[in-house]
């Protein structure tokens, strides 16, 4: 079993897309992890269900390390939203 946590919940910060002269879409401001309130609600969600497994025998952490610091991983992810916060494997 997997266990995923987008990391983008309980943030408010918005992106922003454009559309290219050749008429593609990008993504010119990233909508993940802008200010200090989303860094703070993005560590508090990944170690409210670190808190929430804690109990869990035989659990595998593979992103974050089970041995690394919440604000330590949140702080290397800052190139994608759709990172995984954390995992279960069996």
């Amino acid at each position: 079993m997997t266990i995923t946590q987008y990391l983008g919940t309980g943030t408010l910060s918005r992106g922003r897309m454009t559309i290219t002269k050749q008429l593609n879409t990008v993504v010119s401001t990233a909508p993940y992890l802008r200010d200090s309130h989303d860094r703070e609600a993005v560590i508090l969600g990944i170690n409210s269900l670190r808190a929430s497994l804690k109990g869990v025998s035989n659990l595998a952490w593979i992103s974050p390390r089970a041995d690394q610091a919440t604000e330590q991983f949140v702080d290397s992810v800052s190139g994608s939203p759709h990172r995984d916060g954390s995992r279960e494997t069996c």
